[in-house]
């Protein structure tokens, strides 16, 4: 009996060569970490594969020997090297992170209260307040390069201290009728700033939608497993940062109300 006859070879060949299909696609999932690329599921993507591939490993049947331990070698080996990466860009991260973590921590101490503020002093207030602003912009902008338990201290750093200054606020509109002009003032820097952040963020979501609508296009397109692996995960990183635009968009918009309604008088 030849070979090619033999049912037996013919599925584990088959199965070697889809295992041989799946790891390169799994190669091709560790080009934004060799290349350090920003993109934020990078780990994530490449982990969800591996762990895909680790299942077909105990699944895929029959598999002659020989194929599996070549393919199991090189798919081994191609885990244990992102492994060791992921771990010292963590070490990296968590360095950078510190950094950012203690810059935002002290721009927050500037916009802390003193206890027993009167509502008359509004100027302490308006500078507590760009203080903290100042806080939110940088938690913002690094966000991406910080760790949760970083980015989850200073989130919540900063809405417990905009709790007291939105309670200061209310005092202020409550019992000083006469810094009317002061609040009026206030809200029309904070219009002006809110309303060019505003603009810029639409033009950047309409940059990414397009960008996301080209990905799609071409995933509805493309046959090979390399590019569509890699388009993916740069589809998931551009979704990313929809969602993180559109979130910052719909605050801007509760923002801009509610500065609109004070210059109104409502």
């Amino acid at each position: 009996m030849k070979p090619e006859d033999d049912s037996w070879i013919k599925n584990a060949h088959a199965n070697a060569e889809l295992l041989d299909r799946e790891i390169k696609i799994l190669i091709s999932l560790t080009r934004p970490i060799r290349e350090n690329r920003p993109v934020i599921t990078k780990y994530q993507d490449f982990w969800n594969k591996a762990k895909q591939i680790t299942t077909q490993f105990k699944e895929l049947k029959p598999l002659a020997k020989s194929d599996r331990d070549l393919l199991w070698k090189q798919f081994n080996g191609l885990c244990q090297e992102v492994k060791d990466k992921q771990k010292a860009e963590y070490g990296t991260l968590e360095s950078l992170s510190q950094g950012h973590f203690d810059e935002i921590m002290k721009l927050i101490d500037l916009a802390v209260l003193p206890p027993g503020t009167p509502a008359a002093e509004i100027h302490v207030l308006m500078e507590r307040g760009q203080a903290l602003k100042n806080a939110g912009d940088q938690l913002g902008r690094f966000k991406h390069a910080m760790i949760a338990k970083h980015k989850k201290a200073c989130f919540d750093k900063i809405q417990g201290i905009r709790k007291t200054h939105d309670a200061a606020w209310v005092l202020v509109n409550a019992g000083k009728p006469k810094q009317k002009s002061e609040i009026s003032f206030r809200a029309r820097m904070n219009l002006e700033a809110n309303y060019e952040r505003y603009k810029k963020a639409k033009g950047a979501l309409e940059n990414f939608q397009i960008g996301r609508d080209r990905i799609s296009t071409f995933l509805a397109s493309s046959k090979d497993p390399v590019k569509v692996a890699s388009a993916k995960a740069q589809l998931a990183e551009t979704e990313a940062r929809i969602m993180d635009i559109e979130e910052g968009i719909r605050k801007l918009e509760k923002w801009i109300a509610e500065d609109e309604r004070v210059l109104k008088g409502k």
